[in-house]
């Protein structure tokens, strides 16, 4: 049990501080540049150090709608692919509440990212 009564299972509560949401217009936009330094989704996936053989790119897909947090560790390895300062992409954290359907859409059709569009989001 957490302070205020909720419950919260063993493997989140260890997770907590290792798992970074970002706003996602900036989300979308870091991204997105990774994409292009990489050439793809998936060769993105595996410079991050996701290795399945059918879809590695998948995690990063699932980081770019918003139905998951980027592993900090994950975000590292993008921060040093990418070239942007750790400190920087930080301050773009947020609250996974704060991530919506609306927001990843308009951030995805801002950069062009439109074809991966949310026709609905999971809750988390």
């Amino acid at each position: 049990m957490n302070t205020d009564n909720t419950y919260v299972p063993r493997r989140l509560r260890n997770n907590a501080g290792r798992r970074v949401w970002l706003t996602s217009s900036f989300r979308v936009e870091f991204i997105k540049m990774g994409i292009e330094k990489a050439g793809s989704i998936n060769r993105l996936a595996r410079e991050l150090g996701y290795r399945s053989r059918i879809h590695p790119g998948w995690s990063i897909r699932q980081i770019l709608v918003g139905e998951q947090p980027f592993p900090y560790e994950r975000l590292l390895k993008m921060t040093d692919f990418v070239g942007y300062p750790m400190d920087e992409v930080l301050r773009h954290r947020t609250e996974p509440a704060r991530v919506t359907v609306d927001n990843t859409n308009e951030a995805l059709r801002k950069n062009g990212l439109w074809c991966y569009h949310v026709a609905r989001m999971r809750l988390r």
